[in-house]
C-alpha cells in the first residue's frame, strides 16, 4: 500500500533533475509504501530524455505546454495513490530519512495535518551555505516546498489555485493552516539549491504576486 507520493515539478531543470529523483528514491522507507510523480511542465531542455531513463521507477506526467507550478502540482497530487503528499522542486534534494520521518509522524498522529523541517541552503556544487530554521509562520509562507501534507486535507482546501503565477505555495499554505495543525521537525532534511536562477529569487515578482494573494484573503 502507497502511503506517501512524492510530486516533484519541473520546468527546464534538466541539469538537477536528475539528482532530485535519485535522493527521491534513495530513501531508507520501503519502496512498496511510497511512490514519485514527476510533472513536466513543458520543458524544451533535456528533462524528458532524464524522466524517461528511470523507466518504471516514477511515475512520469508530460504536460504539453506550461501551465505553471501550481496546474502541474495539482496534476501531481490528483494522480497520487498516497495518503499523504509532499513536494519537491526539481533544482532540490532531499535527505535519505525525510520520508519515513514525517510519514510516522503523520501515520502516529491524526491530529496532525502536516509535518515540516529546517532546510540547508546549499550551492551547486552541494556544499552547504547556512541552515534556514523554519520557526515562524512567516519562514513557512515561503517554503511550499518539503511540507508533508495529508491528500484528504488538501482536496478539502481545494488544492493550489491555479491563477497565481507565484506564490501558489503562500496562497496554500494561509489556506490550509487555517484549518490544520502541524509538526515542526528540528532537523534539516530538505536541500534548497542556491543557483541564481530560482523562481524566489525574482523578489520584485514574488512581491506583487504576494500582494495579489494576501488581496485575495482579505476579501
Amino acid at each position: 500500500m502507497v502511503k506517501t507520493s512524492i510530486i516533484i515539478t519541473n520546468h527546464n531543470y534538466g541539469r538537477y533533475l536528475g539528482r532530485c529523483i535519485r535522493s527521491c528514491l534513495n530513501q531508507s522507507m520501503s519502496k512498496k509504501d511510497y511512490e514519485i510523480i514527476v510533472v513536466d511542465d513543458g520543458s524544451t531542455d533535456n528533462s524528458k530524455k532524464i524522466i524517461n531513463s528511470f523507466k518504471d521507477e516514477i511515475m512520469p506526467i508530460f504536460l504539453k505546454k506550461p501551465y505553471g507550478v501550481a496546474y502541474a502540482s495539482n496534476e501531481g497530487i490528483k494522480k497520487a495513490k498516497g495518503m499523504f503528499v509532499i513536494r519537491v522542486d526539481a533544482d532540490d534534494y532531499i535527505n535519505a530519512n525525510m520520508l519515513l520521518i514525517m510519514t510516522e509522524i503523520l501515520i502516529w498522529n491524526p491530529d496532525i495535518g502536516f509535518v515540516y523541517c529546517d532546510h540547508l541552503r546549499v550551492d551547486e556544487n552541494e556544499r552547504i551555505l547556512e541552515r534556514v530554521k523554519l520557526d515562524s509562520i512567516e519562514k513557512i509562507y515561503n517554503h511550499g516546498a518539503g511540507i508533508m501534507f495529508r491528500k484528504s486535507n488538501l482536496e478539502a482546501i481545494g488544492l493550489y489555485d491555479i491563477n497565481l503565477e507565484v506564490c501558489e505555495d503562500y496562497d496554500l499554505i494561509i489556506r490550509y493552516f487555517r484549518n490544520f495543525d502541524g509538526y515542526y521537525v528540528k532537523i534539516p532534511l530538505y536541500r534548497y539549491t542556491r543557483h541564481g536562477k530560482n523562481m524566489t529569487e525574482d523578489k520584485e515578482k514574488r512581491e506583487y504576486w504576494k500582494n495579489k494573494v494576501l488581496e485575495k484573503h482579505k476579501r
